[in-house]
């Protein structure tokens, strides 16, 4: 089979999102022909800002880019100029691992196969009341501010995926989790599915296990309000009202207002709060997996890297009881659920937590292989029901 990839690596931006991209990519061309080309933002990135060496560097390590694609990118000095030197070819089948509309289009000038989209977020909401609930969070003025550009970016992004539905430009979707498709209405409109198992532990992450846990809690993700990330403080202050305990902070702040906001009020609340700046991999490992529980008060999520993460360290997780929790984590007891936005439920139930990891749900997400193979399996189903 040969699949035409559009795919956004990130390149200047760390998430879980884009490592799965990478970790998909580097596995895929074991099990097919691919032909990787690199998302519009990517382009943009290298040609306006100088890091074109950064792109081809990224693609060579994948081998998967054919040398006509690669040439085109040496060449080209804008987007414009690397679209213009484009030409159809012949492929099964096209997927866009991006949740831009901009992508695939880009994907259609390639090839007139079946395309599809997979995706991690939601591209578009449904409901404006959704989008309320996951943006309206933080400084009032910011908050507003962040939706109301949302509200408006979903309500034009709508009107463009419904066209390219429409036109037949876009044709099925594979997603991390069903809440992209519930969430943007996309599963009225496209033939879809939910490979199983659709993300994967990092390698090597069960050797920083430990069974001796501390007295100490960690909370660790992008650090934007829509995480929870002014929810923490409050949550904290209760529970330092019973008890003094620590909770650290770990992630990178993507507005570095928030980060002033966010140390203000842990100073003004008094919380056993501290900041150890952003890490990752084995740092970020070592702290976690002696941590006593993960505080997790997220209002946006499609699958909980996270969440994950956190129980293949063997420590449970407070969170949410949101759809993207019930759905991937519904039945796992290392973690539990209270409420969207009841704090003191949050702070109670942080008081008595005492829930232990199912090592049988952890031995599904082992394997990066597995959820390729999964993927692959997707990709092919819905294209052969589309060419039925």
């Amino acid at each position: 089979m040969k699949i035409l990839a559009v795919v956004d690596f990130g390149l200047n931006e760390r998430s879980g999102g884009y490592q799965r991209n990478l970790e998909i990519m580097g596995r895929l061309p074991k099990l097919a022909k691919v032909n990787i080309v690199p998302s519009i933002r990517n382009l943009s990135y290298a040609f306006n800002y100088g890091r074109k060496g950064e792109l081809v560097s990224v693609l060579k390590g994948l081998n998967s880019t054919s040398g006509e694609l690669m040439d085109n990118i040496r060449d080209s000095n804008s987007v414009e100029e690397f679209e213009s030197r484009l030409r159809k070819e012949e492929y099964d089948v096209a997927v866009v691992y991006s949740n831009s509309s901009e992508n695939v289009r880009l994907a259609r000038k390639i090839t007139d196969a079946p395309l599809g989209v997979q995706l991690q977020l939601e591209p578009f909401y449904l409901r404006d009341s959704t989008l309320f609930r996951i943006k309206f969070r933080g400084p009032t003025g910011r908050a507003l501010e962040k939706f109301e550009r949302a509200l408006r970016e979903s309500r034009r992004e709508r009107e463009v995926w419904l066209r390219l539905i429409s036109e037949g430009n876009l044709n099925f979707a594979i997603s991390v989790s069903r809440i992209p498709l519930l969430n943007s209405g996309l599963d009225s409109y496209l033939p879809y599915e939910v490979p199983s198992p659709a993300n994967a532990l990092p390698e090597g992450i069960m050797k920083f296990r430990e069974d001796e846990k501390e007295d100490f809690a960690v909370y660790f993700t992008r650090l934007i309000p829509e995480k929870g990330l002014f929810e923490v403080p409050i949550i904290w202050k209760r529970v330092n009202e019973r008890r003094d305990v620590r909770l650290y902070v770990m992630g990178e702040f993507q507005d570095e207002r928030d980060k002033v906001d966010f140390l203000n009020m842990v100073d003004r609340l008094k919380v056993n709060v501290e900041y150890l700046g952003f890490k990752e991999g084995e740092d970020l490992y070592r702290v976690v997996s002696r941590a006593r529980f993960t505080l997790y008060p997220s209002h946006y999520d499609s699958f909980s890297l996270v969440v994950l993460e956190s129980l293949g360290l063997k420590t449970p997780v407070l969170a949410y009881r949101t759809q993207a929790m019930m759905e991937i984590f519904g039945e796992e007891r290392g973690v539990v659920k209270i409420e969207e936005d009841n704090i003191k439920g949050m702070a109670e139930a942080a008081l008595r937590l005492n829930a232990e990891v199912g090592e049988g749900f952890v031995r599904k997400f082992l394997s990066w292989d597995r959820v390729v193979e999964a993927e692959l399996m997707s990709i092919m189903r819905i294209r052969n029901f589309i060419l039925r």
